[in-house]
């Protein structure tokens, strides 16, 4: 009996870089298509996730509404649910083993992502 394979994709993770900032954005205002401006829910990304060379997905370290320091995940349409799940779960992990770096002060984020806002925008 055949068997027939289906193709998969498989995902990439990587550090984001200063040169992945315009992919970052353009996937971040695909999220909100009403905005023409970077916000703060943009926060200041970390990771990002890549499908064939092409960034599908990242996360960023954002302020929650009780101030204290969380991630959000935006992905592109080109990412599905179930690779958006093993995406955030990464990001999870990666945040307990590593922490949240230079950033374990609320007001140190949120003075980074004003700067980030200022830049892009």
């Amino acid at each position: 009996m055949e068997t027939s394979l289906e193709y998969q994709e498989t995902l990439q993770f990587a550090q984001v870089y200063i040169t992945d900032m315009e992919a970052l954005k353009k996937i971040f205002l695909q999220a909100f298509p009403l905005e023409h401006d970077i916000t703060a829910a943009f926060g200041v990304p970390f990771l990002l996730a890549k499908k064939e060379d092409r960034i599908v997905a990242f996360a960023s370290l954002v302020l929650n509404a009780k101030g204290a320091i969380d991630f959000e995940v935006y992905n592109s349409p080109d990412m599905n649910a179930d690779e958006k799940g093993i995406f955030v779960s990464f990001v999870s992990r990666y945040l307990k083993e590593k922490g949240t770096g230079n950033y374990s002060d609320p007001e140190q984020l949120k003075d980074s992502i004003c700067r980030v806002l200022k830049w892009l925008n």
